[in-house]
Order: structure tokens, then sequence, then C-alpha cells
């Protein structure tokens, strides 16, 4: 059963996001792992802790044929706090791709690009305070 899709308002719910190989390297998380790209029209994709783990995020993000090197965790109330807004939105299973009910996105839209770097960076700086959730170290 998908979940409907709707905005999330508990702050404690940590909100899951994959990085990109090329974003993680060294040990460090570059920032613009924490904003969404020009494809992804505002929304940066997350998956919701509370309907998944990191570990089946991980794999269902690289079963769906993309590339992870890791998950970290941002909590809605961190996302609050740079007024961005986290929404439910659960994908079906298409002809190519699995579904994923867990899945949901942090809204930046209106948020000039300066902003969206600095709330970028304050929103990595959480999640590495929060540390490494997938692949264990």
């Amino acid at each position: 059963m998908v979940e409907a899709s709707g905005p999330i308002d508990d702050a404690d719910e940590i909100m899951l996001r994959q990085v990109h190989p090329i974003l993680r390297q060294a040990g460090t998380v570059a920032s613009s792992a924490f904003m969404p790209t020009e494809n992804d029209q505002g929304q940066m994709s997350v998956d919701r802790a509370s309907l998944t783990t990191p570990k089946a995020s991980f794999d269902l993000y690289r079963e769906n044929g993309r590339q992870s090197a890791a998950v970290y965790g941002v909590g809605v109330g961190e996302f609050i706090a740079e007024s961005i807004a986290c929404h439910a939105d659960p994908l079906p299973a298409t002809e190519k791709l699995k579904a994923n009910p867990a899945h949901a996105y942090a809204d930046y839209n209106g948020i000039g690009a300066n902003q969206r770097k600095k709330k970028a960076q304050r929103l990595r700086t959480a999640a590495l305070r929060r540390g490494l959730l997938h692949p264990p170290a």
C-alpha cells in the first residue's frame, strides 16, 4: 500500500538522502549533495526513514539504476529551520522502475541559488553530525 502524498510535519522524522559517488570523495561530502539538481524542478528527492531503512533505501536506489555512495540523514525539523518543507511523494512502479512508497521531497522552490547553497551547507553539517547511515564505514 502506497501512503498518500502531502506535507510531513513530524520534526523528528529523518529524511534519507542518497549521495552520488562524485559528491563523496576522500571521506568528505559536498554540500551540493543536499540541494536539488537542475533536473529536480526545485524538489530534492529523499526517502522517509519512518517507512524504510537506510540500507533498503540504498539498495532500491541502486536497483533502479542510480548511483549512490552513501546515505545520510537530515531531520524534517532541520529542513523546517531552513524554511524548506518536506512532502511525502510515494512513487508507483513503472515498466523500468520499482515502486518507492517511502519517497518524499524537500521543496527548495522559491529559494534563490545563493540561499540554496547556504542552506545546503548547513544541512550538510547536520547530516555529517548525524553520521553516515549506510553503508557501514
